[in-house]
């Protein structure tokens, strides 16, 4: 069976610090519902594209999913606490909730591994790999690139042709959480400090992991495995 994609419409910040800002005030699902609506309408006048927005705003901060659930109480504390440090926790939000979105950044990661620029036509070979090549992902692919660029993550060199955009995280509670967002993904039980400073789809963030921040956060557990500190998630009773 074809993996779900979700991603059909691009997203702005504004439009995820609105949705940040109603979680917090309105009573229910259904009233951040109706305010997104209210919201929406001023920048999206057709209304299935204002419908698709607000379900994609929706399912990353209002809806249950496996694992967003976990984590979302922690994204919203520390979106109240650090509000210029949004962009990374709508990330580790998103990167939870919509696989394709994961495997575009771990795409663009990649790549600004080796190349200063790369081109829409990489990206998309590389996603046609893992999802096939079907008009949906093509589809995606452009409004995850407009998101992108509309996070100031990507900046177009010239049309089909991007270079990475790079923001220092400054808070290591934010840092903690990307961390155990992503680690909340995996299948693997543990990651060594090395690894978590390197995760590909987290490209447009300068950030750094130390031993001492780890064994600071109450939700990971660390050890020594040969000559490598290996990081664990402390199990939930």
């Amino acid at each position: 069976m074809a993996k779900m994609i979700g991603f059909s419409r691009n997203l702005k910040l504004s439009w995820l610090n609105k949705t940040l800002e109603l979680v917090e005030v309105c009573g229910s699902s259904d009233e951040v519902k109706e305010q997104l609506n209210e919201y929406l309408a001023f920048e999206i006048t057709s209304p299935t594209n204002l419908r698709k927005t607000r379900e994609i705003l929706m399912h990353i901060w209002v809806y249950d999913h496996p694992v967003s659930a976990r984590i979302r109480e922690k994204g919203l504390a520390l979106a109240r606490k650090y509000p210029e440090e949004r962009l990374p926790i709508h990330w580790g939000m998103i990167l939870t909730v919509f696989p394709v979105f994961m495997d575009m950044a771990t795409v663009i990661g990649k790549l600004s591994e080796f190349e200063d620029e790369f081109t829409t036509a990489q990206i998309c070979q590389k996603l046609f790999d893992e999802w096939g090549e079907r008009s949906t992902i093509l589809h995606s692919s452009a409004k995850l690139l407009q998101t992108m660029k509309d996070f100031g993550t990507l900046n177009m060199v010239k049309t089909g042709r991007y270079q990475i955009c790079r923001t220092k995280i400054r808070k290591p509670e934010v840092v903690a959480f990307l961390v155990y967002s992503l680690m909340n993904c995996e299948n693997s039980s543990y990651r060594t400090v090395e690894q978590l400073n390197h995760f590909k789809c987290l490209f447009p963030f300068d950030y750094q992991v130390s031993r001492e921040q780890i064994d600071r956060d109450e939700d990971f557990v660390y050890s020594t495995f040969g000559s490598d500190v290996t990081v664990a998630l402390k199990e939930r009773v």
